[in-house]
């Protein structure tokens, strides 16, 4: 007897270029034909529809529309040197901090119908060259960038090929230099500071990044501000624990450091460069069995998503983080369309949030 035959199998043929769908582009003349109008008229309707009457506008939309098409921009980028987007440059684009940033920036872009290119520079000065040069070779129309050191030569490179910057979070660049937003990260340390004295810390551990970046030097500094204003000395009264990054696994890695010497040793409390290393050491203090904040107190920075959802709630600085990425792209803007435009220097003021990770200070 013969077995059951095989399934048939068939092959699909690969489409040739004449059998494939057809789908030609539309370009300005078809729509100008759909619409009954001239090819100018449409470019007028892309470009200056306030030029163009009402009704013959409407029917010129009506005809975009029925007929799929898709403005060209590369063209006039070339003529104009210029493309509609603009770069946005950050330290870490993993930090929820930057999520919110980057939100303002776009909702302030679209304004002006530009699109928003979001770039890493990972905290490494290489990276942030390599892709500062890619903004200039991709003739982007500006960027707003956060530095990752002092050194702002790669901004001033990008200046001279022609490129607009405003620099993101960084409050010591000369109004002769460009523009800059930024919060008053002296005064988040002070206000941070000034918290943790009143509940009675007067021995406190400053969880840092690196030293290289602006914001986390001012923060220890007017962390110690506070405890020279209330009398204390600051070189006894803050320790500062430095690592390598801004995030959750050296916030962890660092709690070694943070816990030497033993309990009587240990800080009464932990100010921490920014919410991300704080949620780090939370974990890492848990996983020794220590309590948040009946053993130790610990305290962040930023005011990210996350800080109301754990437990418990993370003490910290507020940043207008919004508002800080969408002035930073205003001014951007204002450098792109006016000619008489002038470098402005704007500083943000941080806010005390406290939920439950701060404590009055518990003699051990």
């Amino acid at each position: 007897m013969r077995g059951p035959s095989p399934p048939t199998t068939t092959r699909e043929t690969p489409l040739s270029s004449s059998t494939r769908p057809s789908h030609p582009k539309v370009g300005i003349t078809e729509v100008a034909r759909h619409a009954g109008v001239s090819p100018g008229t449409v470019s007028n309707v892309l470009n200056r529809p306030e030029r163009v009457a009402a009704g013959t506008r409407q029917r010129v939309e009506r005809a975009i529309a029925e007929l799929d098409y898709v403005r060209n921009s590369s063209g006039s980028s070339l003529r104009s040197g210029r493309s509609s987007s603009v770069g946005l440059l950050v330290l870490d684009v993993t930090n929820p901090f930057f999520t919110e940033v980057s939100r303002g920036v776009e909702d302030e872009a679209a304004t002006q119908g530009l699109a928003v290119v979001l770039l890493n520079s990972a905290e490494a000065r290489e990276r942030q060259r390599r892709n500062i040069r890619l903004l200039a070779e991709q003739r982007a129309a500006g960027a707003v960038v956060m530095p990752v050191d002092d050194d702002l030569s790669d901004l001033l490179w990008l200046r001279r090929q022609g490129t607009a910057w405003v620099a993101l979070d960084r409050g010591d660049v000369g109004e002769d230099t460009g523009c800059s937003v930024s919060v008053d990260n002296l005064a988040g340390g002070l206000i941070a500071g000034r918290h943790l004295i009143g509940l009675g810390h007067e021995r406190v551990t400053f969880l840092s990044g690196p030293f290289s970046i602006e914001q986390v030097r001012l923060r220890h500094e007017g962390l110690r501000a506070a405890f020279a204003e209330a009398g204390m000395d600051p070189d006894t009264s803050v320790r500062l624990v430095e690592r390598g990054q801004l995030n959750p696994g050296q916030g962890e890695q660092a709690v070694d450091e943070v816990l030497a010497g033993g309990p009587r040793q240990r800080p009464g409390a932990v100010l921490c460069a920014n919410d991300q290393l704080a949620l780090g050491l939370m974990k890492g203090l848990g996983r020794r069995g220590l309590r948040v904040p009946d053993d130790i107190s610990v305290m962040g920075y930023d005011d990210v998503d996350f800080a109301d959802l754990i437990h418990p709630g993370l003490t910290t600085i507020a940043q207008p983080k919004y508002d800080l990425g969408r002035a930073a792209m205003r001014l951007l803007n204002s450098e792109l369309d006016d000619p008489e435009h002038r470098h402005e220097r704007l500083l943000f003021t941080p806010e005390l949030v406290v939920r439950g990770s701060t404590a009055a200070h518990r003699t051990a």
